[in-house]
């Protein structure tokens, strides 16, 4: 088989990946995996949904998927030790620089030869079993990202999908509830600082690939003209445009799919309308927008994002 196309939406959560991965999953020739970095943990450990409503573990894509990934010639490997060799490798300490100048499996740690070994072919079994030529993972983490050129089997694609921090810190101050588990609400330097570490390293993750494999794309964007991004992310991977999604020029019909991790919006089907959520425009208190603007603002002008932006009253703080 030739190798595999993996497309990896990388960034910072809350960007709008997971409406992304849905809608580049109905794509002819697409399979929306949704975020497989957290397969093994949360997927088969802790039972989490897959997207189709039922466990991952006994979801008819995925449990045969993992029927052949985890098998051995010496037997069936645990989702445990899996886990085990993830955090290892890419855990709350992982180096994403250290991870890029590894130059081939053999070089690294067992861990991370166990690792990238299943993960090939986690996505081998994904292609063979689904007959689909593109798997896109919206694991949005760059040390995910950075072992990719490691992986056998695949060719790895990247779209680093950006939104600005201002917008990206209000949502992460609200809770969202999931079938599974509740986001969890940052604070708003926090936020800055990771929304800034996180697209710095999705920028060395690109830069670590052929410039034609990779795509930065704002999320402002995408909802401003989501068939558009569509047609410049299927370039980048080298695929024919088919039939879009789409019922008008911002609305997508979605049908169930199989996403293993994610926003709880991954469970949405049917007419689902793209639009640009810019309450943060209305809502965000004056210190918290100043704060964030003031941490970020190198990589917001980099991205092309105004520091006072247009538009939209902003709340003074409760006295």
């Amino acid at each position: 088989m030739a190798n595999i196309k993996v497309l990896l939406i990388i960034g910072r959560g809350r960007s709008g990946s997971t409406i992304l991965d849905n809608v580049l999953g109905e794509l002819d020739g697409f399979f929306s995996a949704g975020e497989l970095f957290n397969l093994f943990k949360r997927g088969l450990v802790m039972g989490h949904t897959c997207g189709c409503g039922q466990p991952v573990a006994s979801c008819p894509v995925w449990s045969r998927v993992m029927a052949i990934a985890l098998s051995t010639p010496e037997g069936s490997l645990a989702p445990e030790q899996v886990v085990e060799w993830q955090q290892q490798v890419a855990g709350a300490a992982a180096d994403t620089h250290k991870l890029l100048k590894v130059r081939s499996a053999e070089e690294g740690s067992a861990a991370l030869r166990s690792y990238v070994s299943v993960l090939g072919r986690v996505y081998a079994a994904l292609a063979e079993q689904t007959g689909e030529r593109v798997i896109v993972d919206s694991s949005k983490r760059p040390p995910h990202g950075a072992y990719m050129h490691l992986v056998p089997g695949i060719t790895p694609y990247f779209v680093q999908l950006v939104r600005d921090a201002r917008a990206v810190a209000f949502s992460r101050a609200r809770l969202k509830h999931s079938v599974d588990k509740d986001l969890h609400v940052e604070g708003w330097a926090s936020n800055a600082i990771g929304w800034m570490r996180r697209n710095l390293h999705s920028e060395a993750v690109r830069r670590r690939h052929p410039s034609e494999h990779s795509l930065l794309v704002r999320y402002e964007d995408f909802v401003a003209h989501p068939q558009r991004t569509l047609e410049e992310i299927l370039h980048v991977v080298d695929e024919k445009p088919g039939e879009f999604p789409f019922v008008d020029a911002k609305t997508a019909i979605l049908h169930p799919n199989h996403s293993v991790s994610g926003n709880p919006s991954r469970f949405e089907t049917g007419s689902v309308s793209l639009r640009s959520d810019d309450e943060w425009l209305r809502a965000q208190h004056v210190k918290d927008r100043l704060t964030t603007t003031a941490l970020t603002w190198p990589l917001l002008l980099r991205y092309g994002y105004p520091l006072r932006p247009a538009h939209g009253p902003v709340m003074k703080e409760a006295v």
